[in-house]
């Protein structure tokens, strides 16, 4: 049930999620250090990323189901938003060209799973300082009571980090975190008091077997209901329903002339051909914020034909 809960949040959704900063708000520290002063956090509630994630009709529902509803999909979201994190991560360490990469790989698969390496492999351009216009910055992505945070992190510092207590460390490393953080290692199998409280929760969230202590018997009543209200309105509005002539309005956008030739050359082909538009209309670059919603949504769809 779970399972089928985290499929609905991909891991590409929340990239562009955290990509787009018109959506975040700024964040008021409680205090005054030198580290706040050089971290530049931005934050964005739990609900706005899912509302913007889902389908509106899905999170209508889901917003209008009660808390422990609300709170199943928090629960998920930041699970991912774990993932991701460990992700960039990953990518740190290979720009870095460190010789633990492979050790972390391997312990991330056991973590997350053998999806952990294909999806790494699947997104790796997104992980590249190149995708958020940076020489050398890879996002650090967590969370706190007040929702969730996303800070540029320079490959060649400390990737430690909590929003309020450590923003930013200026501690030259070639590993993930530097001597003074190691302890921050939240997928370890111990967790340290010293450790920071991002630390903590990212381990709470990373372990799904915690998600069992909320009441199972009324969540999984919940999630049963939405899933099948899911699952009617997937079938209301899958692929197959899609007019001829909006089919070709899609095609038309990312310049293939019918549906033949977008599956002869692939979904890689049509991944490159969205990076460019989405690089294009990019509102940070002076694009328009709906024609890039726009080339996200015909990108899914065409994504979507091209599995069938």
């Amino acid at each position: 049930m779970f399972e089928q809960l985290l499929k609905i949040i991909s891991l590409e959704s929340l990239i562009f999620v955290f990509k787009e900063k018109n959506l975040f708000q700024e964040f008021q520290f409680h205090q005054e250090t030198q580290a706040l002063k050089h971290a530049e956090i931005s934050k964005i509630s739990d609900s706005d990323i899912l509302r913007t994630i889902l389908p509106i009709e899905l999170s209508s529902k889901m917003f209008g189901s009660g808390n422990l509803n609300l709170l199943a999909f928090i629960f998920a979201l930041r699970h991912k938003i774990v993932e991701l994190n460990s992700l960039f991560h990953l990518s740190a360490l290979k720009l870095l060209r460190s010789s633990s990469y492979l050790t972390l790989k391997n312990e991330y698969d056991i973590i997350f799973g053998k999806e952990f390496s294909l999806n790494y492999h699947e997104l790796e351009n997104y992980l590249h300082p190149n995708f958020w216009g940076q020489a050398k910055s890879i996002p650090i992505v967590g969370f706190s009571a007040v929702g969730c945070h996303f800070v540029l992190r320079d490959v060649t510092y400390c990737r430690a980090f909590d929003a309020y207590s450590l923003p930013f460390c200026n501690y030259v490393t070639s590993e993930l975190f530097c001597d003074h953080h190691l302890r921050e290692k939240f997928w370890g199998e111990q967790i340290f008091n010293e450790c920071s409280v991002q630390a903590k929760i990212a381990q709470f969230y990373l372990n799904i077997h915690n998600f069992k202590e909320i009441d199972e018997e009324s969540l999984k009543k919940i999630l049963d209901n939405f899933f099948h209200y899911f699952d009617e309105s997937f079938r209301r509005k899958k692929p197959s329903s899609i007019s001829t002539e909006k089919v070709k309005e899609l095609l038309n956008f990312y310049s293939f002339s019918t549906l033949e030739e977008l599956k002869i050359v692939g979904g890689e082909e049509l991944r490159k051909r969205f990076l460019e538009k989405a690089k294009y209309f990019h509102p940070d670059k002076g694009g328009s914020q709906d024609r890039f919603r726009q080339a996200r949504e015909y990108y899914e769809n065409l994504r979507e034909l091209l599995g069938k």
